[in-house]
């Protein structure tokens, strides 16, 4: 399966122009210095609406995944997904699919992963994980 399109709106503005740029942003509290997952609207340690972007390191391990298989189609073979959650360097989770996973069934918590961006038909920059050790 490949990753679906996506298309901005007033509040994803500035994460898809981070993302056009190759830059994964998350929220930073100004109060308190925790970092929160892009889409928090407040500080998640302290409650605090203060949150400015900055960009993420792109660092992250797997902490659960699931495997979604397509369709049977003659003469293919068959279409397999890997969705993860992933907890960033950072701290917050994020969740996308894996690019390039050889056996899903070597995938384990705490495997490291790196965030890339997939521009699906021409929109907007999408963040997918690939592995960071490329021995799966």
């Amino acid at each position: 399966m490949t990753v679906g399109k996506a298309a901005r709106d007033d509040t994803t503005s500035e994460f898809f122009d981070g993302t056009a740029r190759g830059e994964f942003l998350i929220r930073h509290c100004t109060a308190c210095g925790q970092y929160s997952a892009p889409q928090a609207d407040q500080c998640h340690a302290c409650g605090s609406t203060q949150l400015s972007w900055v960009p993420a390191s792109g660092d992250a391990t797997i902490i659960s995944w699931t495997i979604t298989h397509g369709r049977s189609v003659p003469d293919r073979p068959d279409s397999v997904t890997v969705l993860a959650v992933a907890q960033l360097a950072e701290g917050p989770w994020w969740w996308s699919q894996i690019e390039g996973v050889q056996n899903p069934a070597d995938l384990s918590p705490g495997i490291p992963l790196r965030i890339t961006f997939e521009r699906p038909d021409g929109s907007e920059a999408i963040p997918v994980f690939q592995l960071a050790a490329k021995e799966m």
